[in-house]
């Protein structure tokens, strides 16, 4: 039997604390039944791994201190120790405390620490998108803020509203090119019609441009009213910001719906 005056065989209970990677979830695994013994001129350590999650790793490190504080610095060390260490029991780790040029005169303690290699994503939160950002974009195209919050084929007040303003300015140019037809025109009947000509593209014109008008102003009012369910958007306070209310003009004394951008 081989005698150890020198080294207190202790069993220690030693909390076991798993960390997981990059802070995402919390494994269950445990460390138990921790012991060591001196077999011929090593000190050979054993724990059980239990709870571990299928496939799970561990990153496996010894700390041997002794009775009075010291930490040693164990270098030693072959078996089960390091990364990618399996779960199970009758785990081995075997010190040549010789070798690390120690020599021991009073008893110690192992400690044997594990960190999960176990990855558990956090599941992700929806990006919640910007109404400052949404309302720009609707100003330069219609429907482009709200497609960009909800989807959906908002595009298409985009190319009709474009579509009015095109056509409002290619009927205004007519209108304009009819009026100058019609000064300089000396028939009687042809001045009549270039003149009618002139009246009518230049109502269509205007009808156009309210047409574009309305369009924007109906895209725009779509996007506030989804900005009062600001489930998934957000609002920066160094963003542009629109807010729709109501007032009452003081003449004529009929309801009102107020935009204000605030810059």
């Amino acid at each position: 039997m081989t005698k150890r005056p020198f080294i207190t065989v202790l069993l220690i209970l030693f909390c076991f604390c798993l960390l997981p990677v990059n802070g995402f979830g919390q494994t269950e695994a445990k460390i138990l039944n921790i012991d060591f013994n001196l077999v011929g001129e090593d000190i050979v350590i054993t724990y059980d791994i239990v709870n571990y999650a299928p496939g799970e790793k561990f990153d496996i490190t010894i700390k041997v201190i002794t009775e009075s504080g010291k930490k040693l610095d164990v270098r030693s060390l072959t078996g089960n120790i390091g990364r990618n260490i399996g779960g199970g029991k009758n785990k081995t780790v075997t010190w040549d405390f010789k070798n690390d040029n120690i020599k021991l005169s009073e008893g110690i303690y192992v400690e044997v620490i594990a960190e999960s290699l176990l990855v558990i994503e956090k599941p992700k939160s929806p990006k919640k998108k910007s109404l400052g950002g949404a309302f720009v974009k609707s100003l330069a195209f219609p429907g482009w803020g709200n497609s960009s919050i909800s989807g959906g084929p908002y595009w298409l007040f985009g190319f009709a509203g474009y579509g009015c303003v095109a056509g409002s300015v290619l009927c205004n140019m007519q209108s304009a090119q009819s009026l100058e037809d019609y000064k300089a025109s000396l028939d009687i009947d042809e001045r009549n019609q270039l003149f009618s000509d002139a009246e009518s593209q230049d109502q269509l014109s205007t009808i156009l441009l309210a047409g574009a008008a309305a369009i924007w102003i109906t895209d725009i009012t779509i996007l506030l009213i989804k900005g009062n369910k600001p489930k998934n958007l957000t609002y920066n306070q160094n963003e542009i910001v629109p807010t729709i209310g109501y007032a009452i003009d003081p003449i004529s004394k009929s309801p009102l719906m107020t935009l204000k951008i605030t810059f």
